[in-house]
């Protein structure tokens, strides 16, 4: 009895091997281009959702009691969504310590304020000088959102 190896033709094997094709560097340098585009829409979009948040939930909204937890939830994922320009400002990460918080909430089924004003009062300042900010700082500055989201008063 004898054997027959079969073996099919691999696409991907022949794309590589023919000529004609884009030098990595190049793809990479292309794509880095192409995600430059998106650098004014995001920070706009940033800028956009930050003003939301401190509308809706600031200290000074008028009716920020009667607003829902989801949607401080939906507008702090719009950040992290749009935060890949910042993400040495740690922006990114105060925002999602902002969903958590949000979460919390909304499973105690009441706003804790003075995190929330934190929260925002952090964003505020990420955005305007987070990068600047000495890694040390900033990362004490996040870890201090980190529990103050995670507060619990029952638990002492």
């Amino acid at each position: 009895m004898t054997v027959r190896k079969f073996r099919p033709p691999n696409r991907l094997a022949a794309m590589i091997k023919d000529r004609g094709g884009m030098l990595a560097k190049d793809a990479i340098a292309a794509a880095e281009a192409g995600v430059e585009t998106l650098r004014e829409s995001s920070m706009a979009a940033l800028d956009e959702a930050l003003a939301d948040i401190e509308a809706r939930f600031g200290k000074d909204a008028p009716d920020r009691a009667s607003q829902s937890f989801e949607d401080l939830y939906l507008l702090a994922s719009r950040i992290i969504d749009v935060s890949a320009f910042v993400m040495d400002a740690g922006i990114d990460k105060a925002a999602m310590s902002l969903c958590g918080l949000a979460d919390d909430c909304a499973e105690a089924g009441g706003w804790r304020w003075e995190a929330v004003d934190v929260h925002i009062k952090a964003l505020k300042l990420l955005r305007a000088m987070g990068a600047q900010l000495p890694v040390e700082q900033r990362d004490a500055m996040l870890q201090g959102l980190y529990q103050v989201s995670h507060y619990r008063p029952d638990e002492g």
